[in-house]
């Protein structure tokens, strides 16, 4: 298979990872997002609006927040394992990239996401979730905790094992970016993440994705007849946009929870401006109260 991609298009390399040839099949829809992440009749990105045009007049041709004035605002990379906590990592990251941006740095914390999949009545567990419950209701209802408070393990529990004794960090104003579920597109997604920093985004993981090693990703549409990430609702943080240089091909940046060693070290750029793979159908938002 490793072959046939990247024979067949140049845009993206794909390679082997040998771990994940030790994990089960259900391991590995977990990791892609897990089975109760799956959303029925996912939306597609909608037609900008004047409104959303005019949102990005005078912006970067290029932006990363990972080098943005001098500074990285993005917290390390995390390794979600074989848990289907994605949609945990991807609201916490984006809840330590937005206190970042607005302490300009001087606050650099590590949220739980076993705290998410220790507690959350919102969630599922290792077994899914989604951003928007996590990284907004959640956040606002309940707090969130410092990574301390309960350790990421990757495994279920049905006892919350967060220290009573630790104090909560509260967020507020969560909504989908574009102002209703359904209503997101490119340009509302790059006005929201110059303005207010990285944000939630989810997308369809097809089977060459687990491949992807380094370049643009788009789906090359070579599946075996049995594809069980179709079923998957993957949940990442986007960090910045940009396009190749060469061939003036858009793209997004995004930090995956597959460990440091995957793709471009922990992060992947993904075709921009088509609704590669549903990325920009479905972005997530939230305010940090700090």
């Amino acid at each position: 298979m490793l072959y046939n991609i990247n024979s067949k298009q140049s845009s993206w390399k794909a390679g082997a990872y040998p771990h994940f040839e030790k994990m089960t099949m259900d391991e590995i829809i977990r990791m892609a997002g897990g089975r109760k992440s799956r959303i029925h009749g996912q939306p597609r990105a909608t037609r900008p609006t004047d409104k959303d045009l005019k949102s990005t007049t005078g912006y970067p041709e290029s932006f990363d927040w990972r080098d943005h004035m001098g500074q990285d605002f993005v917290s390390p990379i995390r390794n979600q394992e074989s848990c289907g906590s994605c949609y945990a990592f991807s609201s916490m990251g984006m809840h330590e990239a937005r206190v970042r941006v607005i302490t300009n740095n001087t606050q650099q914390p590590v949220f739980s996401p076993q705290d998410i999949v220790d507690c959350s009545e919102y969630s599922q567990g290792c077994e899914g979730g989604f951003p928007y419950l996590i990284a907004g209701k959640y956040a606002e209802d309940f707090g969130i905790v410092p990574e301390s408070c309960n350790p990421y393990n990757g495994k279920d529990s049905s006892v919350c094992h967060t220290k009573t004794s630790c104090t909560r960090m509260y967020a507020t104003d969560y909504s989908y970016v574009g102002g209703y579920y359904g209503g997101c597109n490119e340009y509302a997604m790059i006005n929201a993440l110059v303005k207010n920093g990285p944000m939630s985004v989810s997308f369809m993981v097809y089977n060459d994705f687990l491949h992807y090693k380094s370049g643009v990703y788009h789906y090359t549409q070579l599946e075996n007849s049995f594809n069980p990430f179709e079923i998957t609702n993957h949940a990442v943080l986007l960090v910045g946009y940009g396009s190749v240089e060469e061939t003036g091909e858009k793209y997004w940046i995004v930090k995956n929870s597959w460990g440091p060693t995957w793709g471009e070290s922990g992060y992947f750029r993904i075709k921009r401006g088509n609704d590669e793979c549903a990325i920009e159908s479905i972005a997530v938002e939230s305010t940090p109260i700090v």
